[in-house]
């Protein structure tokens, strides 16, 4: 077990406009991995614009493709919770062309309404075949909604037929006018790269962007305990499925309870190693920790059509009551810890992963220090530490449930 947490190094520089760069120089990796965020998501929209932030990044991309050299990686677009992501990967020696399109994406990209047309046809197509189709990995909006009831997590990011139908070139303009500007940007270059010359390709290439007012946005904390809901829902699955999910505290709660956030990742271990021994069906654990909501969610597919929702969740329930009544034993929590461990250690060391981990701490206003505190917390997290947030957290008044049920044949 490894007890000091190996830290990939951060050197930070702020410019004039305000953008903020983070870059981390990993010298075993070939590439030089670019996220540029943007502070704006699906939350900071309303029912009659819904959809807006994805058509945006889809149009800029498309509009800018004729922008790039050959040597240069794909540009693709990342829609977090909180946060937009424009992510790429070039070898070292293309990070001037890379920020070169960048720069242009944020100071005077092309969008025309062609691109916007084909866009929304292109969305509803999509949203089309995503209605019907779920997995352990995709969370349907039906169910979304119920997680987070007040808090603007649950937007529908993908648009209606009919917010999409009312978008047009000037409102997608105006948009963004309102968030794409240096002073709402994080930009993290993490790879075989040298910080210093990072630097002066980003000021090279981005400080003669102005900065422009930023309005303030009134983001919402999730309820800690909205009550216990529940739905039934057909989708496109062969075989009946389970969710149950629990709301959690913010981000920014448990940077001020490492141990806590420690037993978090350890309970997600244990229902991990749960559901690869569990004989009714297989199943994913999921954390989602953001800036005003956090989430523990479940996701159980059967492993016969002969099966219910109602037993698939009954099994969750025998395990998470058994580990709120008696603590792990020590070989358990051992195991679990090793394997959280190596998980946190593998991700300072991974160019694909550590921006994505930068980025997020950044925009939940974290220090970056905080990536080895919360490592040596887990070495400390006890069996009764687990079975305390069990007992806290996975209560009737945090959980969702949702039973899904193939597109044809008879509810139970």
């Amino acid at each position: 077990m490894q007890i000091t947490y190996p830290t990939s190094p951060t050197k930070e520089l702020t410019l004039d406009n305000g953008l903020k760069i983070i870059v981390a120089e990993l010298s075993q990796a070939t590439d030089a991995h670019i996220e540029l965020s943007y502070k704006v998501s699906h939350r900071n929209e309303l029912s009659e614009n819904a959809g807006i932030n994805l058509i945006l990044a889809g149009v800029l991309l498309q509009d800018s493709q004729d922008t790039v050299t050959s040597d240069v990686y794909e540009l693709k677009s990342f829609h977090r919770d909180d946060f937009t992501s424009y992510i790429q990967r070039v070898p070292p020696s293309c990070l001037e062309e890379a920020f070169s399109q960048h720069a242009t994406l944020m100071a005077a990209p092309k969008m025309t309404d062609a691109t916007l047309q084909a866009q929304i046809q292109q969305q509803n197509s999509y949203r089309v075949e995503s209605d019907v189709f779920i997995s352990n990995y995709n969370t349907s909006q039906e169910i979304n909604e119920l997680f987070y009831p007040f808090s603007g997590y649950s937007n529908n990011a993908n648009g209606t037929p009919v917010s999409l139908s009312r978008l047009d070139i000037n409102q997608l303009r105006q948009w963004y006018q309102r968030w794409y500007m240096p002073n709402n940007a994080t930009l993290v270059v993490v790879g075989n790269v040298n910080a210093v010359n990072v630097f002066k390709l980003v000021e090279q290439h981005f400080s003669a962007i102005p900065h422009r007012s930023l309005e303030a946005f009134n983001y919402i904390k999730e309820a800690s305990e909205p009550g216990k809901r529940h739905i039934e829902l057909r989708k496109n699955t062969k075989e009946p499925m389970a969710v149950m999910a629990f709301n959690l505290p913010d981000r920014n709660f448990f940077n001020d309870d490492p141990k806590a956030f420690g037993a978090l990742g350890i309970l997600a271990e244990l229902l991990t190693n749960y559901f690869l021994l569990m004989p009714d069906g297989w199943g994913v654990a999921g954390v989602r920790c953001d800036e005003n909501a956090g989430l523990f969610s479940l996701s159980v597919t059967a492993l016969s059509a002969d099966q219910t929702p109602s037993q698939l969740e009954q099994g969750l329930h025998t395990y998470i009551n058994e580990l709120k009544r008696n603590p792990i034993d020590t070989q358990t929590l051992e195991q679990a810890r090793e394997k959280r461990l190596t998980r946190w250690a593998k991700r300072e060391q991974d160019p694909l992963i550590l921006p994505a981990i930068v980025t997020k701490y950044h925009h939940s206003k974290l220090p970056l220090s905080n990536r080895a505190q919360e490592y040596q917390a887990l070495l400390g997290v006890t069996a009764k530490d687990i079975q305390d947030f069990a007992n806290t957290y996975f209560t009737e008044q945090r959980m969702t449930t949702a039973h899904i049920f193939p597109l044809e044949g008879s509810l139970e």
